[in-house]
């Protein structure tokens, strides 16, 4: 409605405002000025009113459009695991040394991806000669 409503206001000072440009510009005194540029407000008012009404219906359109989208996009996530939350009763040793192990076996597992990525890319260069 945010939309709506700014047109609105627009509408109306644009309208008015278009009123009394004429009444300057023109050389004939123009007795019923106040009425003209209310109703050339009002008119005004109104159709930046549709236009924007039909600017906030297309943005929420959209929205809604998007957030399926990204539901869509959450519920085909795996679900991940849920880690159990450590207590205060927990030895903060145990939680240095599973610490550690992760580390190690990450470690492990990257020093392994680079190693056979390096192989791939050997042997894609090898057929790139060839």
């Amino acid at each position: 409605m945010r939309k709506a409503v700014k047109l609105l206001v627009l509408g109306g000072v644009v309208g008015a405002a278009v009123v009394a440009v004429k009444s300057f510009r023109s050389e004939e005194q123009v007795e019923n000025l106040p009425v003209q540029a209310a109703k050339s407000a009002g008119m005004g008012a109104a159709a930046g009113g549709l236009v924007g009404l039909a600017f906030d219906l297309r943005a929420r359109r959209r929205e809604t459009k998007r957030s399926r989208l990204k539901r869509a996009a959450l519920r085909s996530l795996p679900s991940l695991p849920s880690l159990p939350i450590p207590r205060r009763s927990v030895d903060l040793h145990e939680l240095e040394r599973a610490s550690r192990r992760a580390r190690k076996a990450a470690t492990k597992a990257a020093h392994k991806a680079r190693v056979k990525a390096e192989h791939l890319a050997e042997a894609g260069r090898e057929k790139l000669a060839s």
